[in-house]
């Protein structure tokens, strides 16, 4: 049996170049900001719903507006 080989070992914080370092700035940055992905998922969550129930609103107040209309067209001679 061959012997198991060494984890890699981890790059010093001196290693990280400026490009990761301001990339992990702004990650951290949009982290505080945004409050984390499951509040956006949410957030995005309630608005489809917001849109979904105005749009069945908007269908039964249509319905009951043209409802309306054919009713009074009967009664007008």
């Amino acid at each position: 049996m061959s012997a198991p080989t060494p984890p890699p070992e981890r790059p010093s914080p001196g290693d990280i170049t400026r490009f990761e370092a301001i990339a992990n700035v702004v990650s951290v940055i949009m982290a505080v900001a945004v409050g984390g992905s499951a509040a956006v998922v949410a957030a995005l969550g309630q608005l489809a719903l917001a849109g979904v129930l105005a749009l069945v609103a908007l269908g039964i107040v249509l319905r009951l507006w043209r409802r309306r209309r054919r009713l009074r067209a009967r009664r007008t001679p």
